[in-house]
Parts: structure tokens; C-alpha cells; sequence
């Protein structure tokens, strides 16, 4: 059964969301044959139930073959959240296989621990947390709820949510709820933790787990990003929000404590997780990373994850790895162990297993670092659809092109070549995908003037009709708040001068990928260059950027897109190494046509034995 297209329909059966889920849980108990009389909480939730919505649920039920079980009920609810409420909150459903795993990895105390989830959702950790607990403990749910389990959530309905779930799981154990539950409202990166919970005065627990928001920072909202302002981890980069949930859990823990999460790997390697690394780093704790990398783990959601688990008394400043990629499986792997002494400050943690640390650490060792090179990134109009185009004809004074339906012409004297390196592979495709770029400015030396509007309009009179026809569209980038010496600018500066011989990079790709252009009047925008005037130089490092020595790298180091891409921003290549090349190994190289001939010789320069 597909629990979307379940969910899909249940969407139409009612207006209220609310509505559709109290008979959705009508339903569970029935079939469930889950008595709930002697719940007065669970009688008042349902003393209003629309029947008719009932009989509609009861009716897809049968049709979709859905298997009343309480985990495929909690993921219909997280289905059953809009769209742009769920990006906004971050909300995604944990597969039991993950939950399982964190919990008997976290919850190994000889006495029943206190467990919290400090972003809870409808409780699905949570409630997985309770039966753990009931069957290993042998604990009634009424003493779990009490004492042993914990919860806030942003979201108050959620937390509706979570209360009703766990008196349906105490009542499918055939107990009745007679306790007030330990789950709370707010933002728990400003919550109260020590008033928050009666029975808990320290505000710390035995177990923090959960699955913290998968929110980037763009889609914040300012009330949000303000309480990230409290969390040093918050403070390098545009942070996106499960980083500060690592600090908070941390914190929450205590002195024996024990964090299970599965998040974002991001944290690893990018920018904003360099003060969550010098965190980690500084608290000295050992910490288990299984990561995941680009296996995607989430139904319906593009994330890169991993299981990260803190035991807070054991300092040994250990970090065991092991790399899950391609395996949707917790039952097949090896740890590989790292000091955080071997990263130093706060550079990325680029983890494998030994043999691949070694070839990695050979590459980068040999010649000169690839950073030794002007890299370069291309241009950033914060509207590309409105600059660069392609024509649909010309005539000796036109372009002529289309924007949202219309034909403009655009005066060729304002206009440049233009490519997009993350779309071209090879110089044929540079040629056959060529566009061009209004580009209002003129270069001075080292700086590009932009043309007065009055210049602009008396000598590029189309091109200023187009642009007020744009207008609007530009008055949007930076979210209206942008502060350009005149409103058809370009949103940023950089890669304007970008002119030069040069080898242009895709930001992401799913191979190798190097293209020379030699013409210096052709600039770039979604990609990077490297810049030389020699093209000897140039032909040397396209064939090097296009082997299988420079992709063993990117594939063991750099930041892993669905589908087998890879990024190949500047943070991720600049620290291959360039082997210093004589003239008569330059020229072997440049005679060499067949790929894998390239391939074994390039090999065999990094004084490499195997790359697969």
C-alpha cells in the first residue's frame, strides 16, 4: 500500500485537517479493537466525530489495504501536514529501523532512563521510546509517561497529537492513562528546561533522542533565527536549524548521559557546522557517526543523513565512522576510529575507512594544492532569467529573445557570451549551448562601471524597454532589500571580471567534468573556472580534473547529491594535489587519447596502485 496516495485521498474527504485525522484515529481504534470507553480522554477527543467523514475514511481504508498498525499511522499524520508547513518546521517521518537502532543505543542503563525528544513532532521517537521501555524495563506505560518520558514541540497541535497517540499505544497494551504527560509548547531553543518539568528540577535526562528540524537557514523564520543567536554552534554561516539541536541536547544530557540523532551529515564537512565540529571537538566526548551519506533514508525528502550518538562520560575524544553509502541497512558495518586531534582546528571531518584516508591524504600530498590556482566563481545576477538568454534569431543589430511570452529585441552592443558550466560537458557543448548576457556596464581596468540609466536608455533604448518590462521581477531579489547603484544591476559583483583563458567546473556533477574555453571574452555564471594564460597548463590539468584519480577523490571527500552527484565547490577541490609535471611527462600525457590509458598513467603519477 502507498501511504501517500492514501494520504492524497484522505486529504479530500474534509476541509480540516483536524477533522480527517480524529476520524482517521476513530477508524485505528475500531479495527484496532482498541476499548476506549474507559478513557474519559479518549471518549471526550471522539464525543463530537463526524461520521460521515468516518464512513469515507472507513471506505479508503479498505481500498488502499492500510494495516492498522501505529507507525504507519504516524506517518499518515506527517503526511497529512501541508506542504509549506512541513518545509517550515522541518518535519519528517523517522523509519522504525533508525529509531530502533538509536534506542538500544542510547537507552543501555541498568534502571529505566528518563528520555526526552526536544522536537517531538506527533510523538513517533517518543512513542517508540515508551514501548522500549515497557518491554525491556517492565514498566506500565502509566509510570513511563510519568517519570521516563519527556517532550516540546513548536507546533501545539502536534502536541494534541502526541497526547492522543500515547493514550491509544497504553491502550492497545490494554492500560488506561490515568497521568499527565511530561510534553510541553514552545521553541525549545529558548525554552525553560528547568522549569519546564516538575519531576525533572535540573532540566538534564539520561537520553536525549530524536530527529531535530530539517529547516535551512533561507526558509527561517525571523522569530526563529533570533533564538539561534543564543547557540554558539549558531554563529558561523547561514545555519540551517538542526545544528543548534546537537548544543541543546548536549546540554539536556547529563554527566552520564547518552544523544541518539539522526540529522543532516551536512555537519561534517560544510561551513556552517565549523562551530558544531570545535563543540564536539571541545567537549571531548566520544562520538559514533554512521553515516549515510547520499543513500536516501527519508520517503519524499532530498536530505543527506546520518546517526550521530554522544556518549557524554566517555572523553576520549574518539570518533568511530563508519561510511553506510549505497545501504539502507544497520546490520553491515565497520567502524573506523579518529582522534579529533586528527582534524585540526576546525576543518572538515572527511571520513572513510583507512586505505581510502591513505590514498586521500597521498593525493593531497603530492605537487601543489589546486587552490594554488585562481579559482574563481561566476556571475550572480539573483535573476538569471531576466540577463542571459538564448536567441531565438538575429539580424545584424538583434538579438531577439522571449521573456514570459514576449519577443524583445536586446541591442547586441550590450551583450556578451555567457556560459553555464553546470550544464556543458565538453567544448562541442560550449559552442552548441552559448548564451548571451545583457550586460549593462563597462570595464574599466580592474572595476566594471555600471551605465547610467540615462545612458542606458539613449543608447540601448530596446534594452530599456526590456528591463522596465523585468522591473518588478528585479525589485524582488534580496527580498526587496537589496542596495544596487541602480536597479537593473547585477545583484552581485563577483565573476564580472572573470575574463581569460580558463577551465570551467560545474558546481555539481555525476562525472568528471572539464571544459577549456580559450576565447577570454566569454564569462560564466553556476560554475567555477581555474584561470591561466598558458594553455599548455590548462590541457595538463583537464586531463587530470577529468581522470579517475580526481574523482576517487570527490567521491571520498566532497558533499554527495542524489543520483551519484557530487559537489565540486571550491571548499571541496581546492586541496587536490597538482603533481609537479616535467615537459616530457607533459607531453606523454597530452599524447594520450584513450581513457583508460589517461587513466592508468595519471595513476601511476599520484604513485597510486588502485582507484575504485
Amino acid at each position: 500500500m502507498e501511504l501517500k496516495k492514501f494520504a492524497s485521498q484522505l486529504m479530500k474527504t474534509s476541509n480540516s485537517i483536524i477533522e480527517i485525522e480524529k476520524s482517521l484515529l476513530y477508524v485505528f481504534c475500531i479495527k484496532s479493537h482498541c476499548d476506549f470507553s474507559d478513557s474519559k480522554f479518549v471518549t471526550s477527543y471522539f464525543s463530537d466525530i463526524d461520521n460521515n467523514i468516518v464512513e469515507k475514511v472507513q471506505t479508503l481504508a479498505v481500498n488502499y489495504e492500510y494495516a492498522f498498525e501505529i507507525y504507519s499511522l504516524i506517518e499518515l499524520f506527517e503526511l497529512l501536514i501541508p506542504s509549506e508547513e512541513s518545509k517550515k518546521n522541518g518535519m519528517v517521518y523517522t523509519p522504525t529501523f533508525i529509531k530502533n537502532y538509536i534506542l538500544k543505543s542510547t537507552l543501555t542503563f541498568e534502571n529505566a532512563p528518563t528520555v526526552c525528544d526536544p522536537a517531538c513532532g506527533c510523538g513517533s521517537f517518543l512513542i517508540s521510546a515508551a514501548e522500549y521501555i515497557h518491554e525491556k524495563y517492565q514498566l506500565e506505560f502509566n509510570e513511563i509517561f510519568k517519570n521516563h518520558i519527556f517532550g516540546v514541540d513548536i507546533i501545539a497541535h502536534n502536541i494534541d497529537k502526541c497526547k492522543m497517540l500515547f493514550h491509544i499505544l497504553a491502550l492497545l497494551h490494554n492500560e488506561v492513562i490515568k497521568v499527565d504527560f511530561n510534553l510541553d509548547v514552545g521553541n525549545s531553543l529558548i525554552y525553560d528546561w528547568q522549569k519546564g518539568f516538575d519531576n525533572i528540577s535540573d532540566g538534564e535526562f539520561d537520553c536525549v533522542i530524536g530527529n531535530p528540524p530539517y529547516v535551512r537557514s533561507k526558509n527561517l523564520p525571523n522569530d526563529i533565527k533570533e533564538s539561534l543567536k543564543l547557540w554558539g554552534t549558531s554563529q558561523s554561516g547561514n545555519i540551517d536549524l538542526y545544528i543548534p539541536f546537537y548544543e541543546l541536547g548536549y546540554k539536556l544530557l547529563r554527566k552520564n548521559g547518552k544523544l541518539g540523532y539522526i540529522s543532516p551529515n551536512t555537519f561534517l564537512q560544510s561551513v556552517n557546522g565549523r562551530k558544531l565540529r570545535a563543540f564536539l571537538k571541545n567537549s571531548k566526548c566520544d562520538i559514533s557517526i554512521l553515516d549515510f551519506r547520499e543513500t536516501q533514508i527519508f520517503k519524499n525528502v532530498t536530505s543527506y543523513t546520518c546517526i550521530a550518538l554522544i556518549d557524554k562520560v566517555k572523553k576520549n575524544g574518539i570518533i568511530s565512522y563508519a561510511l553506510l553509502n549505497g545501504k539502507a541497512s544497520l546490520d553491515d558495518y565497520k567502524f573506523t576510529t579518529y582522534s579529533y586531534s586528527d582534524f585540526e582546528g576546525i576543518l572538515p571531518w572527511r571520513m572513510s575507512n583507512k586505505s581510502i584516508d591513505e590514498r586521500i591524504k597521498k593525493i593531497e600530498n603530492i605537487g601543489i594544492k589546486l587552490d594554488s590556482y585562481k579559482i574563481r566563481n561566476g556571475m550572480a545576477t539573483l535573476k538569471n532569467d531576466v540577463y542571459f538568454f538564448t536567441p531565438t534569431s538575429e539580424d545584424e543589430t538583434f538579438y531577439y529573445r522571449n521573456y514570459k511570452n514576449s519577443e524583445y529585441k536586446i541591442e547586441k552592443n550590450i551583450c556578451i557570451d555567457v556560459v553555464k558550466p553546470n550544464v556543458i560537458k565538453t567544448e562541442k557543448e560550449l559552442i552548441d549551448k552559448m548564451e548571451k548576457a545583457i550586460f549593462p556596464y563597462s570595464v574599466d581596468g580592474i572595476k566594471c562601471l555600471i551605465m547610467s540609466e540615462t545612458t542606458l536608455k539613449k543608447e540601448y533604448p530596446n534594452t530599456y524597454v526590456f528591463f522596465k518590462v523585468a522591473k518588478d521581477d528585479l525589485s524582488k531579489r534580496d527580498k526587496g532589500k537589496g542596495a544596487y547603484p541602480e536597479w537593473y544591476a547585477y545583484g552581485r559583483t563577483q565573476g564580472m571580471l572573470n575574463f581569460g583563458k580558463k577551465l570551467l567546473l560545474p558546481y555539481i556533477s555525476g562525472e568528471p567534468a572539464a571544459v577549456l574555453s580559450f576565447d577570454p571574452n566569454i564569462l560564466f555564471y553556476c560554475g567555477y573556472a581555474i584561470f591561466s594564460e598558458d594553455e599548455t597548463e590548462l590541457l595538463v590539468l583537464k586531463k587530470i580534473l577529468e581522470s579517475d584519480v580526481f574523482w576517487y577523490y570527490i567521491s571520498n571527500t566532497s558533499k554527495p547529491y542524489s543520483k551519484g552527484y557530487m559537489s565540486l565547490a571550491k571548499n571541496y577541490i581546492r586541496n587536490f594535489g597538482i603533481p609537479i609535471l616535467t615537459k616530457e611527462q607533459k607531453r606523454k600525457l597530452l599524447s594520450l587519447k584513450k581513457l583508460s590509458n589517461i587513466n592508468d598513467y595519471i595513476t601511476e603519477l599520484y604513485g597510486l596502485n588502485v582507484c575504485n
